[in-house]
């Protein structure tokens, strides 16, 4: 049985096995979403509204500055601290059993999502001699989007169990409209998608990619079934203006009223967690995903060391941007009358000196990745590594630009009434969505 085992894996490279393994570190990028969309939330919503956001708790890290806030980090982790030491409330007539399993179904939902996810092209390269070809997904399955389907749908089901289960008429009216919503969009998103379908020829999220890398992005060829599919989106998480199921001008705070503590950071969680498998999707079916505009993966590939000398020329034009920001404001503040004024300057003085620094590492990554470009072979494997990573990057910055807008239209918009997301639905989505399926099945047929 050893041997058998043994010559099973040794017909791969350990590289291969390796990569493949570490590509399940991909499961919990949701989760590190979660902390950086609650940041953007709380500081997004005071950028919106004119206000500064968490800006006050701090942590003490040097004798000459003891208020280290993190533009808000430090406060959203104390108020995390806070809520999971809460105590977790049960109603006395709730059902204790899935009162307390319901919260979990959104939550582990996540850790399923991402494993169909394309994160980088196929990974093509030479290792003593051998061969490697890894790709880019934990899972390359056919059908990729059915899958994301199945596994997104099972989180309503912690929505309606929680709801039922409080055993609170508020909280079972909201997991009906939540069940309702859920019903009502995922047809018009279903009907949307046939028309990309029909295009790419494919529910393989790799070869969806490998399509628009070849010809066109998503969002070029099926602008409607792009706005369709956002809008249905939106309304699946159920974010403002779509936020009916919790509805706290006539349902208190609808379905998750009676949880509290632990079980109520898990749905808070399990939402913004969506978001971010929501997004990748939205980039990875109508932005290309992974592809660099303009450029293929042959190129970057071949290309490899100077992609990443732009890459790092990018970085350092950000930081350079934030550090003249950080002059500008520091400036204006010193001059102000604010208490908190000493403290402030303090600890911008050492984020400037972190830039600083950050500024010449990267120069030197520019300066190293373009004089050893000429001994960088295409198929070699540092070559396949550098073009994995910036496709990386390229799709995590894809899902922060959908992410901002989930969060632009929470605080921008207001709360729908529940019938006139209904109408929105049945009425307008779903026929919009059959008339731009007709059309795409003409011009399919036409141009092949």
């Amino acid at each position: 049985m050893f041997a058998t085992l043994t010559d099973f894996f040794s017909q791969k490279p350990i590289v291969e096995w390796v990569i493949t393994l570490g590509k399940f570190a991909f499961i919990f990028v949701p989760v590190v979403f979660i902390l950086g969309l609650i940041t953007l939330e709380r500081r997004g919503a005071g950028f919106i509204q004119d206000r500064q956001g968490p800006n006050r708790t701090g942590i003490p890290l040097f004798p000459f500055l003891n208020h280290i806030r993190l533009f808000g980090i430090v406060q959203n982790g104390a108020d995390g601290l806070k809520l999971f030491t809460k105590e977790l409330f049960m109603p006395k007539a709730a059902h204790s059993f899935w009162f307390a399993f319901a919260p979990a179904i959104p939550f582990m939902v996540v850790f399923l999502s991402p494993a169909v996810i394309p994160w980088f092209g196929t990974m093509v390269f030479d290792w003593g001699g051998q061969a490697v070809e890894i790709g880019g997904s934990i899972l390359n399955l056919d059908a990729g989007v059915l899958w994301l389907f199945a596994f997104g749908s099972l989180s309503i089901y912690g929505t309606v169990l929680g709801s039922w289960a409080s055993n609170s008429k508020y909280s079972l009216l909201g997991g009906m409209r939540a069940g309702a919503m859920m019903i009502s969009y995922e047809v018009s998103m279903g009907f949307a998608l046939i028309g990309v379908y029909l295009l790419m020829g494919t529910f393989n999220l790799q070869e969806i990619v490998n399509w628009q890398e070849s010809h066109a992005w998503g969002i070029v060829v099926q602008p409607v079934a792009f706005v369709i599919f956002l809008i249905s989106l939106v309304a699946e998480t159920g974010r403002a203006p779509f936020d009916v199921a919790e509805g706290e001008s006539e349902l208190v705070s609808g379905f998750h009223t009676e949880f509290s503590g632990m079980r109520f950071a898990m749905f808070y969680m399990g939402e913004y967690a969506h978001i971010a498998i929501n997004a990748a999707l939205l980039a990875t079916l109508f932005l290309g995903g992974y592809s660099v505009p303009f450029v293929s993966t042959e190129t970057l590939r071949e290309n490899s060391a100077q992609s990443l000398a732009a890459v790092c020329g990018v970085f350092i034009l950000g930081i350079l941007v934030f550090l003249h920001l950080m002059y500008r404001y520091a400036k204006w503040y010193k001059n102000s009358e604010a208490a908190d004024k000493i403290v402030r300057l303090k600890e911008w003085a050492l984020y400037k000196a972190a830039g600083w620094l950050a500024v010449p590492a990267l120069l030197a990554v520019c300066v190293l990745s373009l004089a050893f470009a000429g001994q960088i072979n295409a198929e070699s494997f540092v070559a396949a590594i550098i073009t994995a990573a910036i496709q990386i990057l390229v799709l995590l910055f894809k899902m922060c630009f959908f992410c901002w807008l989930w969060i632009w239209f929470r605080w921008t918009l207001p709360r729908f009434r529940y019938d006139h997301i209904m109408h929105l639905g049945w009425i307008i989505l779903l026929n919009v969505a059959l008339v731009n399926l007709v059309v795409t099945a003409v011009v399919a047929k036409l141009v092949n």
